[in-house]
């Protein structure tokens, strides 16, 4: 264990630490009817525990869990590190002609484009190869995917595959153009190597209500994608954001454009490999950005590709194999272990990024997680890549933050999945103390009345009116900490 932690670890949990009840914080504050809600709250600079509720009860995360894995890297990999995509060669290669194979060694680099794979492919000198152009993946194992991704989500692009041959993001954007009168039409850049089609109806708000009817997508191999169902009509095209479902097929077609525009002819195939070519000359690398600009992608813009990357790759460098989400959520369970004395005990981790289901973290874990960040000088710089309430990232719009009394004093992660909302980060209150706090709230839904009324501005969602008022209360009144420490101060 890391000797600086060791304290921080036992200060979270001391046994001395008396929590006040939920009503001496703010009674106006009541969790909405129906679903589960849980708290904790501490001195961001002490680690002194004081409010909390229900913080040993397993809830969803959802991105929250995301503090988990850029924490893990952080400790494991440190801020400039960077992931490295290299051009190998097996064979003879003089003046630019190899006799022989020429391989792109991918590693799960969620920021690479087809421009950057291009100018790598410029870079070798390269110009004929006599062989085949294989396209690597052994870093990465298993599915693509995580367990309890919802199967209905992986045709839109926050589920795009997290292979290791990311190019532009393995995602297409597209419009789908639906004005009154006239069917609806499809359309994708022409340079995108996907399929896609339209059967889609454009019909009023109350005719799709009456029909039961909404716009859906049926996807088959390689990668195309068929529209039906029905849509409201618009002015404007409405965006669509495509996953790729082959990944190999797609980066067959993105690497065949790239050796053209690099000038580069290939007598033989462009094929999926998975070898080990450690062996292999390196023709030419290429880095990118530093995961303290990854981890801005990941917390501040809530990036799920980024995320599970990190943790694949978490998997592959802490166990020194190919990289799944099975060996990336232990390994991050370890390095937060050893590094950091956090013991997830019974939480359970599927992914990196919190899209799945079947993730469970009690509210003590996630607050570990931030005091860390808080208190590690190893993780302090992950809290400036966090969203700030009103100016950046998903905290930029959010409404529960928005008000003069929070605006600019909440550097916090957001999480919001089906029927959870969830906001764990730092809040500066009135007197001038920085202070940690986990908010969950799962399980929560509404009647179609009232979800009705609010859609018409009659009221606001009970979650956020909970969570705005939950954060009031810390910003403006000091809770009590019952303890002979506080009564010091």
């Amino acid at each position: 264990m890391h000797p600086y932690v060791t304290g921080l670890a036992a200060a979270i949990f001391s046994i001395s630490v008396q929590a006040v009840a939920p009503q001496e914080i703010n009674q106006t504050a009541i969790p909405p009817a129906h679903g589960q809600a849980a708290w904790i709250l501490a001195d961001a600079t002490t680690g002194r525990i004081e409010s909390a509720h229900n913080e040993q009860l397993l809830l969803k995360p959802a991105s929250t869990q995301k503090l988990l894995t850029t924490l893990a890297g952080a400790l494991a990999l440190g801020p400039d590190w960077h992931y490295t995509t290299q051009i190998r060669y097996r064979g003879k290669l003089h003046n630019g002609k190899l006799v022989g194979d020429l391989l792109i060694d991918f590693v799960g680099d969620p920021s690479l484009t087809r421009e950057q794979l291009r100018a790598l492919l410029q870079g070798t000198g390269v110009r004929q190869v006599s062989g085949n152009v294989l396209l690597n993946q052994q870093r990465f194992a298993g599915y693509d995917r995580g367990n309890g991704w919802s199967w209905n989500d992986l045709s839109v692009c926050y589920t795009s595959p997290v292979s290791a041959l990311i190019l532009d993001r393995n995602c297409v954007q597209g419009a789908l153009y639906a004005r009154p009168g006239q069917p609806a039409r499809a359309t994708v850049p022409s340079h995108q190597p996907v399929e896609v089609s339209a059967a889609v109806e454009v019909l009023s708000r109350a005719e799709q209500q009456q029909r039961f009817c909404e716009l859906e997508v049926e996807m088959s191999p390689p990668n195309r994608y068929r529209l039906t169902g029905c849509i409201g009509p618009r002015k404007d095209p409405w965006p669509l954001r495509f996953a790729i479902q082959d990944v190999d097929a797609w980066g067959e077609q993105l690497t065949r454009w790239a050796l053209g525009q690099a000038g580069v002819k290939v007598s033989g195939g462009i094929l999926a490999s998975r070898i080990e070519a450690s062996d292999w000359p390196v023709l030419a690398h290429h880095d990118s950005p530093p995961l303290r600009e990854l981890s801005r992608r990941i917390l501040e813009h809530s990036d799920n590709l980024y995320a599970d990357s990190l943790l694949r790759t978490l998997g592959a460098e802490h166990f020194k194999q190919p990289g799944s989400f099975r060996n990336g959520t232990q390994a991050v369970r370890d390095i937060l272990q050893a590094e950091a004395g956090i013991d997830l005990g019974p939480s359970w981790l599927a992914d990196g990024s919190g899209l799945s289901s079947h993730n469970l973290l009690r509210a003590e874990d996630l607050l570990a997680v931030l005091l860390v960040m808080a208190q590690d000088p190893r993780a302090n710089w992950l809290m400036g890549v966090l969203p700030v309430s009103g100016e950046s990232g998903t905290l930029r719009y959010r409404r529960s933050v928005l008000g003069p009394a929070l605006k600019g004093r909440i550097m916090a992660k957001t999480g919001t999945i089906a029927h959870v909302q969830n906001l764990v980060g730092f809040i500066d209150t009135d007197g001038g103390r920085r202070k940690a706090f986990v908010l969950l709230q799962n399980g929560l839904s509404i009647s179609p009345d009232h979800e009705q009324n609010i859609a018409a501005g009659r009221g606001e969602w009970p979650a956020r009116g909970f969570e705005r008022r939950w954060l009031e209360s810390v910003v403006t009144q000091e809770p009590i900490v019952k303890t002979n420490q506080s009564a010091k101060n």
